[in-house]
């Protein structure tokens, strides 16, 4: 009876571990891609990280639980930039999740948001004016 028992825990936890298709493969933060005509050096700040004294193009994380809304400044000591806003997508990963591993599989993607992603991997960033004029 034990060794049933062990092998249903087993299969159960094996279940759960390997359902979660978008988690698997997309888990963890999302990398998107800046790049510019920058001139100098920025320091790129996201909600995971900052990045002083980066030049373009640079790949940079961003917060998996808050896409849709999340800004990433981008900061130089002589121009200015705009932020870029990110809007979120769904991960096709969590299609086949929901064909494959089912609502808990689904649930588990929810939970850590990889049924998420940013719209856009590279965006593109140009100079608003010098902090001189």
């Amino acid at each position: 009876m034990k060794k049933v028992f062990k092998m249903a825990v087993y299969a159960a936890s094996v279940m759960f571990v390997f359902s979660s298709c978008a988690t698997l493969f997309a888990g963890g933060d999302p990398v998107i891609t800046i790049d510019g005509n920058a001139k100098e050096a920025v320091t790129i700040i996201t909600e995971k990280q900052t990045y002083p004294n980066v030049t373009l193009p640079c790949d940079v994380k961003v917060n998996r639980h808050h896409i849709d809304g999340q800004r990433v400044k981008i900061q130089s000591d002589n121009y200015v930039y705009r932020d870029i806003v990110l809007e979120k997508s769904i991960n096709e990963w969590t299609w086949g999740n929901i064909l494959i591993g089912g609502l808990i599989g689904w649930g588990i993607d929810m939970g850590t948001n990889c049924v998420s992603k940013p719209s856009q991997k590279l965006y593109y960033i140009q100079e608003q004016g010098s902090k001189n004029e």
